[in-house]
């Protein structure tokens, strides 16, 4: 069976190669007939980890069952505990620390066999040095009970993500935030609050088919969330838009 390892993180420069050459190198050592690919980086934004929660629900979403994600992102000034499981629903391994970026994930995927990893101690660059070699690990088969030890679910850190967050901001500007969206016709007028500013903006199903430099709110494209943009312009840059930032919509 062919394994996919699917890496969520900010680590996006050459420590990305990194990884995956550490998990390349321990797959050869391991035994080199397995047949294991290796999927390009799934960015994240540099310390979020509400950014964090909705890319690995997203790619959840879409991966087959028996997908390996490895969460390398962790903005906490305590060292937290390192994380390795599966989930009931699609049969999916997971591995990365204790920061409350599994929450998405794990409620709608739940969580089958949940171990924390045994401490190796602190070392810089542990996505490299601890991660991926365990990483490697699970992708050749190792039972998780060998590498770790149960955690009990209580210890899990919560992350509440109040309705109206940003949760994305992609390359062309578009905000992606949580909540559910009005009873709106095509056309209708509403005002945005966001970032101390209130943005007049149409409701449309199609953004695209809105004026260059009209801001557009509409059913995206992403687990049913809201999105927010200004079409054919970078809206998000132009207000300075962050993950995390709230958006109010008063009709």
């Amino acid at each position: 069976m062919k394994r996919i390892i699917v890496f969520v993180t900010d680590c996006v420069d050459v420590a990305y190669n990194e990884l995956r050459g550490v998990i390349a190198s321990q797959l050869q050592k391991i035994n080199s007939s397995l047949e294991v690919e290796i999927e390009p980086v799934a960015q994240v934004r540099p310390f979020s980890i509400v950014n964090g929660n909705f890319v690995l629900r997203l790619l959840a979403d879409v991966y087959p069952e028996n997908t390996i994600f490895s969460v390398v992102l962790n903005p906490l000034k305590e060292r937290p505990a390192r994380l390795i499981g599966t989930t009931k629903k699609k049969k999916f391994y997971f591995m990365g620390a204790n920061t409350g970026v599994f929450e998405w994930f794990f409620r709608d995927f739940e969580i089958d066999e949940l171990y924390e990893l045994y401490d190796p101690g602190f070392v810089p660059f542990g996505g490299k040095y601890v991660h991926a070699p365990v990483i490697a690990q699970i992708a050749s088969g190792q039972q998780l009970n060998l590498i770790g030890k149960k955690f009990d679910t209580s210890n899990l850190t919560k992350l509440d993500i109040a309705d109206g967050t940003i949760v994305h901001v992609d390359n062309f500007g578009i905000m992606k935030f949580t909540g559910v969206l009005p009873a709106l016709n095509e056309g209708d007028k509403v005002t945005v609050e966001v970032k101390g500013r209130s943005l007049s903006v149409v409701y449309a199903k199609r953004m695209m088919g809105r004026d260059t430099g009209e801001w557009v709110v509409y059913p995206g494209s992403s687990l049913g969330l809201p999105e927010l943009g200004k079409v054919r312009q970078n809206g998000a840059k132009e207000i300075d838009i962050e993950v995390g930032d709230g958006v109010k919509l008063v009709v």
